[in-house]
């Protein structure tokens, strides 16, 4: 007979401790190169770059994290404000983020695919600009 299988939990290591804290201190988006800078400014926690992107996309997958794409594709993460699937207008140069819903373009998604019998259809809707603190 199998052994019961028990829910995965993440474990709870320093070096995600440390990532965590850092998420904590900002609302804003940044990148897993901009965070491992601040990790060793503000921490004596070693955590190297290929550590702190593992442990942001666990935190993605677990959905404590948000993510976000830059304009040049790059993955930002930030912590997930709110549930529910929203975009965001995002500062290009601090990663201020101002969250929005796109009711009547996930409308015309959903229809255009329904009509084209398309499935398990996904999108994106970036803005980008630069916010008033950094104009």
């Amino acid at each position: 007979m199998p052994a019961p299988t028990t829910p995965h939990r993440p474990r709870r290591t320093p070096q995600r401790q440390a990532v965590l804290q850092l998420l904590h201190r900002s609302d804003r988006f940044r990148s897993a190169q901009q965070l491992h800078l601040e990790l060793r400014d503000v921490t004596d926690e070693r955590v190297g770059l290929s550590t702190v992107y593992r442990v942001l996309r666990a935190l993605a997958k677990e959905k404590v994290a948000e993510t976000q794409r830059a304009e040049d594709g790059e993955t930002l993460y930030r912590l997930r404000t709110v549930a529910g699937h929203r975009h965001y207008l995002l500062c290009r140069r601090c990663g201020r983020a101002v969250g929005f819903t796109a009711d009547d373009a996930e409308r015309r998604a959903d229809c255009l695919a329904q009509q084209q019998g398309f499935t398990d259809v996904t999108h994106w809707i970036d803005v980008f600009g630069t916010c008033p603190l950094c104009t």
